[in-house]
């Protein structure tokens, strides 16, 4: 069976007739063609049904469900809680919505989860349970379980109400015999004796919950965006937005919610919720139609379903949404604009740029095709067009944008035909996807690993989907920004990254970013997504153009730039445009540390330590005499030799090459970078392991590291604040780092 992708390369290569300069550059325009092409249209439907013949691996399954519920019964009774709980969810995820393994899988969930005392889970787990119609011979077991949750939670008067209900379960059970019946009346009496000094706890928000506020408070004529900030157009420059006072760095400019997003396909976005980007959590609620679509409550299962999950669910099940990259997001924001009510976020939708009259030809054909397969898949195997009066719901609705539907306006609802609809839904679904090449964000989160000797933690930022933010796209690109986007959830968060004056422009990054890419890399990539050239301040000065560069190539001997190899013999400084011979020992020497490294990884995984070690510092002598000091083989092979010393106990020596690490990070990613907080963070790990096993407190070298660890623990805490905030994970795990430092500080008087 052909992918999407194969499916397309054949199309391109059968279609050679499709020519823009034939049509002129309007969305249905354009999109006639493809409606009009029989053959197009015959060959998308084939796929479309190949597929669903033959891909079942996300519909529900009910012998698949009982299966892995069979298997988290037998963890459980192994007492392995935390893997009972994953075969659990699985059991759900397979589970149709009329079975009874659903109801049951959420049963035996909420049991696991009583085990590891995460009781405000087991009762969400309970309440669904009874909600699909949980066996009634047996469901006091739930709520006698809900009122030990409410017992340990310390919320008494929802106790009582479980162990009511418990009595009402033993009264209406005539198959239960007198002994089960007499042995779950004292549980009754035991819980009521334990409540009888207990006070209902009182829930309180929590600082997850909290979204941060703009700085200077909401712009009434921008929305999301901070009063501070105003929206302007220049023909140069289209809409653009600049500074109306003085801004300082860290303030908040945007706080945006999307208006559409969708998760990738990775094991980053397997942890976060389908319709608000939170944490799943402990107990996921799935979609009940298809097997790969997660929530974190059933609030927000219902809320996907009503407004666009109902047409798309089919589309899970058969797999067609990860092979199509940003069309799913297209039809996700097609389908969210016809049931929003709110016209301003309409509006912003409908006005962002789509550069039509920029792409080429081959382009448009692949925007084209994937705009119709949409619409069909829509026609085919949903009932959207049925339930949805296309005339009146949407042409009009999208007409009143003056999108240049004149192609369409001289029709009446009389006259509107089923040509009409696939015509005119297929043309907006091709003009969103024009919108979302330009626009689109990529959505992050900051995941934390554990090194190879436990005791190291390892931030690194992974994406998790990819959303429109109407407000935020309003910026424009510099490779140097003086903006930072972070995320809590699904929101986009923006900071000043660096003090702004009034009436500078706000320049948001749209991925190449002068420290991480050279100008040619940077130019190439802005100009194929973007349809620009990028002429910001690092990719006009020389100093910048090719900043990265330093840390991934050979540096000058004249003056220390990068270097590109010519030939064997010849190199040449792409700064001061010198050329230099090239030795062909420097090369060898280089090959070798290179083996080095990986030869100190391998003995490193194989635990012999000692050899690792003296492999790591072999390969640096090499590389420190022909590279430049913070050159990013350097900076690895000194953070290789730390890591091997943490895992040997060394943890002096460990912090001195780790150091050296630090001051590379700093020099290639910036002073306020995501990447010098993570090692930062590192660094303090080693350090507080050497305060907490050194016997001897008054040694000078004590007072140094613990000095040290303040130093570094605060700025990481500067840095994680600008670039996050409190509500995450990596921010308080350095707040708790500072709490365990209190009392070492004030037992020296530090």
């Amino acid at each position: 069976m052909n992918t999407w992708q194969q499916t397309l390369r054949l199309l391109v290569r059968q279609n050679k007739t499709f020519n823009l300069l034939d049509v002129e550059k309007n969305e249905f325009k354009i999109m006639s063609y493809f409606v009009e092409n029989v053959t197009i249209r015959k060959q998308i439907l084939a796929w479309l049904h190949n597929v669903e013949q033959n891909q079942t691996s996300n519909k529900k399954n009910v012998q698949k469900s009982e299966e892995l519920r069979k298997q988290g019964n037998k963890e459980f009774q192994n007492k392995k809680y935390f893997l009972s709980i994953k075969y659990y969810t699985l059991s759900l995820q397979y589970a149709p919505s009329e079975s009874e393994d659903l109801p049951l899988a959420l049963a035996n969930r909420s049991a696991a989860l009583f085990y590891i005392e995460k009781y405000e889970a087991c009762i969400k787990d309970i309440k669904l349970a009874l909600q699909y119609n949980y066996p009634k011979n047996i469901l006091y077991k739930l709520h006698l379980r809900a009122a030990h949750c409410y017992l340990k939670l310390h919320k008494r008067s929802l106790m009582e109400e479980a162990l009511h209900k418990v009595y009402e379960c033993l009264e209406n059970n005539s198959i239960l015999l007198a002994p089960k019946k007499d042995d779950i009346e004292r549980q009754i009496e035991n819980l009521l004796s334990e409540a009888v000094n207990i006070i209902d706890n009182v829930d309180i928000d929590n600082i997850d919950s909290m979204l941060p506020n703009l700085t200077f408070g909401e712009n009434p004529n921008f929305p999301y965006a901070s009063i501070a900030l105003d929206l302007k157009f220049s023909v140069e420059k289209g809409r653009y937005v600049v500074a109306n006072q003085n801004i300082k760095k860290g303030q908040i400019l945007f706080v945006e919610k999307p208006f559409a997003f969708v998760l990738l396909d990775n094991e980053n976005s397997d942890v976060v919720c389908a319709n608000c980007c939170k944490s799943r959590g402990d107990i996921p609620v799935p979609c009940k139609f298809c097997a790969c679509t997660m929530y974190c409550t059933e609030k927000c299962q219902k809320l996907a379903w009503t407004s666009y999950h109902q047409w798309e669910c089919f589309g899970n099940q058969i797999g067609i949404w990860d092979q199509i990259g940003i069309a799913h997001l297209t039809i996700r924001t097609f389908l969210n604009c016809c049931y929003t009510d709110n016209k301003k976020k309409f509006n912003e939708i409908q006005q962002l740029i789509t550069n039509i009259d920029k792409i080429s030809t081959q382009d448009m054909f692949i925007y084209g095709v994937s705009a119709l397969m949409m619409a069909l898949y829509l026609n085919t195997f949903t009932n959207f067009f049925k339930i949805i009066n296309i005339y009146e719901r949407l042409f009009m609705k999208f007409n009143n944008q003056k999108l240049n539907m004149y192609i369409l306006s001289e029709f009446t609802p009389e006259e509107w035909t089923e040509e009409h609809n696939m015509l005119y839904v297929s043309g907006i679904l091709l003009r969103n996807m024009l919108q979302l090449i330009c626009n689109g964000h990529a959505i992050t989160r900051l995941n934390l690993t554990t090194s190879e000797s436990h005791n190291i933690a390892t931030e690194y930022q992974c994406r998790v989907a990819t959303a429109i933010y109407p407000s935020a796209s309003m910026m424009n690109h510099s490779c140097d920004p003086n903006i930072i986007n972070s995320f809590k959830d699904q929101y986009l968060i923006v900071k000043a990254a660096k003090d702004i004056l009034i009436n500078d422009e706000i320049f948001n990054c749209y991925g190449p970013h002068y420290r991480r890419m050279s100008k040619n890399d940077r130019q190439t990539a802005l100009k194929n997504q973007y349809c620009f050239t990028c002429n910001c301040e690092a990719c006009s000065q020389l100093a910048l153009q090719n900043f990265s560069d330093k840390f991934q190539k050979l540096n000058c001997e004249a003056c220390g730039g990068p270097v590109e190899i010519i030939n064997d013999s010849t190199i040449y400084c792409v700064d001061c445009e010198t050329t230099f011979d090239l030795t062909k020992n420097k090369l060898h020497e280089l090959e070798q540390a290179n083996k080095l490294y990986e030869l100190s990884r391998f003995f490193m995984q194989s635990e012999n330590n000692e050899e690792a070690l003296e492999k790591a510092k072999q390969c640096l002598e090499i590389r420190k005499n022909i590279l430049n000091n913070h050159h990013e083989a350097v900076a690895f092979t000194y953070d290789l030799i730390g890591k091997i010393l943490a895992i040997m106990g060394r943890w002096l020596d460990s912090v001195s090459y780790l150091e050296h690490s630090i001051a590379a990070i700093e020099e290639r990613f910036g002073s306020d970078s995501i990447e010098l907080a993570n090692e930062l963070n590192k660094i303090t790990d080693i350090c507080l392991q050497y305060l907490r096993e050194e016997t001897n407190p008054n040694t000078k070298q004590y007072k140094n590291i613990l000095k040290k660890t303040r130093r570094y623990l605060h700025h990481a805490e500067e840095i994680l604040n600008l670039n996050y905030g409190l509500w995450n994970e990596a921010c308080r795990e350095i707040i708790e780092k500072q709490n365990d430092l209190v009392p070492l500080l004030s037992n020296l008087n530090l």
